[in-house]
């Protein structure tokens, strides 16, 4: 017999359905029921019925789901005994079965490793089974079919056909207990003298129909809730009826009951006599009779009903959680009358978990915990990843930092700095850096860690070559895992999260342990001693890991419950809040997420093979979820949304609040908060002190109980220091303290050496100086080449190269292209190998690099030579150490009581004679940036030619014990230029091109002999020189690089004068976060220290030191006034 409770959203009937069961229990002692509910709802199922039963229990009642009343019947009638088949079982199957015929597949090929290809996958063959169409029923399809959906579909049908094949008389898939339970209904009793309450569900499967009609056939009573509008038994609904998917699953049950002669008894209609859960909520019965109907407005207050909108979704929900607060104390509720709905729990999880802790709000979040994120399937993954990729550095250490080895968070860091010094890139690296060499110069505590890490990735490397068989894979890692100790190490972290009150997260900690070894006892009963091979078991491995999930439950009573609209079976609550309206999100933005389109299941229908609703009919259910989702609550409903998302853009309400808003139109969309109602638990309110004091500091006014609020905080004595240091925040501003002379004196000493490079470093700021030279922080030595090694490279090359000129007694001019390419040849096979650890020969991208430095080197002596033969200047000496026990001694001060010494390395010192005069020119190889102004050494940010050109002035002269004048200071470009030209070039043409671009770049004398002296072939611009004469054989007006003997002679004092104040600076403790602002450039875009300094220009206390621009005679006349030089 078949029975309907029919009754709209909260009218009493699931109370029904329990106060019928106790009373068939208590009138009938031999009677049996069963309550079968949807999967999700079976927990608070059981918690009603007991709440209803004046016993103790309740033993001859059963809360079932569809598929716990298959295993009930399979274990009375058979059928149990093949291996049950779970998601993660069906996942590995799959992916066993596309890498083993992967050769098969046109259309999916492009697709079969794309993320999400397998659980798409694997949805539409569970769709298939749920709407019962066979392999069969598909090929016999496909002759009728042409085009993409033929293809795709006769993929597919290949695809069901190789699972079913392998899952035959060995696995129960699961969906097959439903099958086995309506061709096996008849042979189990006890049904037969059973009567089932069926309550909960708004529509079905064909193949649950498929049960419902042998439990209509065996059963002596079958009661069937049904969420409809009484009135619209006897009518026809359009598809778009809000009430639809009920009326059309009663109308196909009449049906069936009419195919099999099932009798009718007479459907209960509720409410008896008026609507039950609303009973005393006049606002809420109003919405729930008025949604989506034509109704009269509702007047008056409605103030069970809030409407709320926020201008982000944290704001949202940290109101949500205020509400709660004021529910729980003003209202008397408990937090077990309170749920949170959401539509799309991707945008909320996060922020209710955090806002729910910050406001002591304990909760339950109903929702399956992915395991993707924990340690241990992050380990697995990783360590499998290493061994395939050879012990890869990525792998590797993202292995490492799971903190499940068997050494410590900083042992894994001390270990991650040295690889990366080291280059330790691969197994073999690691074998010679700790097993074979055990170097004595590493440090101890790395080599342990180092050692460890080998140690057991060897020994599970070993394991898994020697394994052929996924049950032989499975043992590998087992073992591996268990020698590594993470049982234990779990266990830890689960009695740790314990004894911190963290209930849920202790229970995590076991659970994923339990799901891994699941994982592998799946993989080994499914494939066995099937062969596979280590890539295929890695992606196994993942895809199984990826499926995995933690089934939590409640861990207390009183707690609020955070759950999904469309998922969570709510007990009876008191007071809903439906976080996300809007619009894209509630209703849901439908995609199609399957291999089969809209049109695809329309062409399939039209043969009769009909499979789940379409997208269009999918949107129309999103209306039933939100009527759904109103009507839970029995005397509070807050409806929330957001104005705009994390990053600003804009959201609109859903539509359906304007469907509220017709309803309710004195009900205001955005209710703004008082001060009253944001003060709620101490760590909340504080946030809100805080933003309430920013505005008065900028003198807005504020509610006065902030200040109320203010004395509070003040008194107590847990929340005293929280609030000075809020203060001490609200009104913070940067200090620029000096260091104390003690500190000084311990960082800087009684004698201070510093290089050019530092005096300029200082110049750009002086808390990076103190960082890098007072500190003496480094940043992390990795085994690369950077563009500080190019330099070296670079350097060292050129002074090996004037050296073998030297012992060869060569001439650099006289020397032809291919004999200048043998001698650097030579020079680079020599400093290859002795270049951060023979970094040129560990890949080949460092190799063909090796090559392009080789090829960069040669065009720079090819052009040095250039200039030797058209020049007189010949190399005075090449990398020329000056100060700090050099042969040199360079420029020494005297600063209070504290000597300075300026030290430095000159690349190159040329020197030639013209009436009886030394002229010098420094130069400096620079393989990056080249440019040099007047400016810029004016303000002292680049003082290193004018410096190096003092010292070479006063060494030279007393050592010649001649007088030395300047002839010039130039960086010279060590590069692969980049010729710009209209059209082709020949070789002299072009060899003109590179010359010019690879010219001196820098200042030189006023004086003409001179000039010709550095370049004799000079005719209007110079191909070596940034100069230029015109045809009377002067120079050209306003060259701003060419300096007379004044200029000279001021500038090289203004440079010397810069160095003392500068050396005077440091020594008085200035370390100020002042970074310079000079035509748009600033240190700080280079800077390794961002995250010590703070340093931000909006905030008080912080600034840049502007340089301003200024004209060059401006910049004469302050050098002048400085040093008393006059200059022309």
């Amino acid at each position: 017999m078949l029975r309907f409770i029919v009754g709209r959203s909260g009218s009493g009937k699931t109370e029904q359905c329990l106060r019928e069961i106790i009373k068939e229990l208590e009138n009938n002692p031999e009677a049996n029921c069963i309550y079968l509910v949807p999967e999700q709802g079976s927990f608070y199922a059981e918690k009603s019925l007991l709440k209803y039963s004046k016993r103790s229990g309740i033993m001859r009642a059963q809360v079932l789901s569809f598929r716990r009343l298959a295993w009930r019947v399979l274990q009375e009638t058979g059928g149990g005994t093949l291996t049950p088949l779970d998601e993660i079982g069906r996942i590995l199957i799959l992916k066993h079965l596309l890498t083993k015929h992967q050769e098969q597949f046109e259309v999916f090929a492009p697709v079969l490793s794309k993320s999400g290809f397998l659980e798409q996958l694997n949805r539409d063959l569970l769709e298939m089974k749920n709407y019962c169409l066979s392999v069969e029923e598909l090929e016999e399809c496909l002759g009728e079919l042409s085009g993409d959906l033929k293809q795709r579909l006769a993929e597919f049908v290949f695809i069901y056909r190789e699972f079913e094949k392998y899952t035959a008389e060995k696995y129960l898939d699961v969906n097959e207990p439903l099958e086995l339970l309506a061709a096996r209904l008849y042979q189990a009793d006890f049904i037969k003298n059973t009567q089932i309450w069926i309550d909960g569900f708004h529509g079905f499967t064909p193949l649950e129909f498929a049960v419902l009609r042998e439990l209509l056939q065996y059963c002596p009573q079958v009661n069937l809730t049904l969420c409809l509008e009484p009135k619209y038994l006897q009518k026809w609904l359009p598809t778009t009826h809000l009430f639809f998917k009920p009326w059309e699953t009663y109308q196909y049950l009449l049906k069936i009951a009419a195919e099999i002669q099932c009798p009718l008894a007479e459907s209960v209609i509720l409410p008896i006599p008026g609507q039950r859960r609303f009973k005393n909520c006049e606002e809420l019965a109003f919405l729930e009779r008025s949604f989506l109907e034509t109704m009269p407005v509702f007047k008056g207050k409605a103030e069970a009903l809030k409407i709320q909108a926020s201008a982000k979704r944290q704001e949202e929900v940290e109101q949500a959680a205020r509400e709660i607060v004021f529910l729980c104390r003003e209202k008397g509720l408990h937090y077990r009358d309170i749920a949170i709905l959401v539509r799309d729990f991707s945008n909320y999880e996060n922020l209710l978990i955090h806002v729910l802790r910050d406001y002591g709000i304990p909760f339950f979040l109903d929702k399956k915990k992915a395991m993707n994120n924990h340690p241990l399937p992050n380990l697995i993954q990783s360590v499998l990843e290493a061994i395939i990729n050879e012990w890869d550095y990525d792998s590797l250490f993202r292995s490492l930092k799971t903190d499940l080895w068997p050494i410590t968070r900083s042992e894994s860091d001390l270990l991650e700095n040295y690889c990366l010094q080291q280059g330790i890139k691969g197994r073999q690296w690691w074998l010679r850096k700790f097993e074979e060499k055990k170097n004595e110069e590493t440090d101890a505590q790395v080599l342990q860690a180092g050692s460890t890490v080998v140690k057991l990735l060897t020994f599970l490397q070993a394991k898994l070559l020697e394994a052929k068989t996924a049950r032989e894979y499975c043992q590998a890692l087992f073992v591996f895992l268990v020698e590594m100790g993470v049982p234990q190490k779990l266990e830890k972290w689960s009695l740790q999260a314990e004894a911190e009150g963290q209930l849920e997260e202790a229970r995590i900690q076991l659970q994923v342990w339990q799901k891994i070894l699941e994982l592998l006892d799946h993989l080994v009963e499914i494939l066995g001693d099937e062969p596979l091979d280590l890539q295929e078991f890695t992606q196994l491995m993942i895809s199984g890991m990826e499926t995995l999930e933690l089934a939590l439950i409640p861990p207390g009573l009183d707690q609020v419950l955070i759950g999904s609209v469309e998922r969570s079976r709510h007990p009876d609550l008191k007071a809903v809040l439906i976080l996300g309206i809007n619009e894209g999100v509630f209703p849901a933005k439908i995609t199609e997420s399957s291999i089969f389109n809209d049109q695809d299941r329309q062409d399939l229908a039209e043969r009769e093979l009909v499979l789940a609703p379409s997208t269009e009919q999918k949107l129309f259910d999103e209306q039933f979820l939100f009527y759904r989702a109103l009507t839970t609550p029995s005397e509070y409903l807050v409806l929330s949304y957001a104005l705009a998302d994390e990053e600003g853009r804009a959201l609109g309400p859903s539509p359906f609040l304007q469907c509220l808003q017709l309803l309710f139109p004195d009900k205001q969309f955005k209710e703004q908060e008082s001060a009253l109602q944001l003060i709620t638990l101490p760590k909340p309110t504080f946030s809100h002190l805080v933003i309430n004091l920013r505005q008065a500091k900028d003198g807005q006014e504020i509610d006065p109980l902030w200040w109320e609020v203010y004395n509070w905080y003040l008194k107590e004595e847990k929340s005293r220091t929280f609030l000075t240091k809020m203060i001490e925040g609200l009104f913070y501003k940067a200090r620029q303290a000096d260091l104390a002379v003690k500190s000084r004196l311990k960082l800087y000493g009684k004698e201070l050496q510093v290089s050019v490079s530092r005096l300029e470093i200082f110049q750009a700021c002086p808390f990076q100086h103190f960082l890098t030279y007072g500190l003496r922080l480094k940043e992390q030595n990795e085994y690369l080449v950077s563009a500080l090694d190019l330099g070296h490279f670079f350097h060292r090359g050129l002074e090996e190269f004037y050296y073998y000129l030297k012992t060869h007694d060569l001439e650099h001019g006289e020397l032809s292209a291919a004999e200048l390419k043998e001698i650097v040849d030579k020079i680079v096979v020599e400093l290859a190998p002795v270049m951060q650890n023979k970094i040129f020969y560990s890949t080949a991208r460092y190799r063909y690099l090796i090559n392009k430095l080789a090829r960069i080197l040669l065009r720079a002596v090819i052009v040095l030579g250039e200039h030797h033969r058209r020049s007189n200047f010949r190399p005075w000496g090449v990398e020329i150490s000056f100060g700090k026990q050099a042969s040199w001694s360079g420029l020494h001060l005297q600063i209070g009581g504290t000597k300075v010494e300026v030290v430095g390395r000159i690349d190159r010192i040329d020197l030639a004679e013209n009436d009886g005069n030394v002229y010098v020119r420094v130069i400096d190889y620079k393989s990056g940036e080249l440019g040099l102004n007047l400016e810029e050494i004016y303000y002292g940010l680049k003082l290193q030619l004018p410096i190096y050109l003092l010292v070479a002035l006063q060494e030279i002269s007393q050592k010649l014990k001649r007088v030395t004048e300047p002839a010039g200071m130039f960086y010279f470009p060590v590069k692969d230029p980049l010729i710009n030209t209209r059209g082709p070039l020949d070789k002299q043409n072009l060899e003109q091109e590179i010359l010019k671009n690879l010219k001196l770049r820098g200042y030189l004398l006023e004086n003409l002999p001179v000039v010709k002296l550095m370049d004799q072939e000079i005719s209007g611009y110079s191909e070596l020189l940034p100069v230029a004469i015109n045809k009377k054989g002067e120079f050209y007006r306003n060259q701003k690089n060419v300096l007379n003997e004044k200029a000279w002679k001021a500038l090289i004092s203004y440079a010397e004068s810069l160095v003392k104040k500068i050396s005077k600076e440091i020594l008085s403790g200035k370390i100020g976060v002042q970074p310079y602002y000079y035509r748009g450039h600033k240190p700080c875009n280079y800077c390794p220290y961002p995250a010590v300094c703070g340093f931000d220009p909006l905030l008080p206390g912080y600034s840049y030191r502007y340089l301003w621009s200024k004209t060059t005679a401006e910049i004469w006349s302050q050098i002048s006034l400085e040093t008393g030089e006059e200059n022309e």
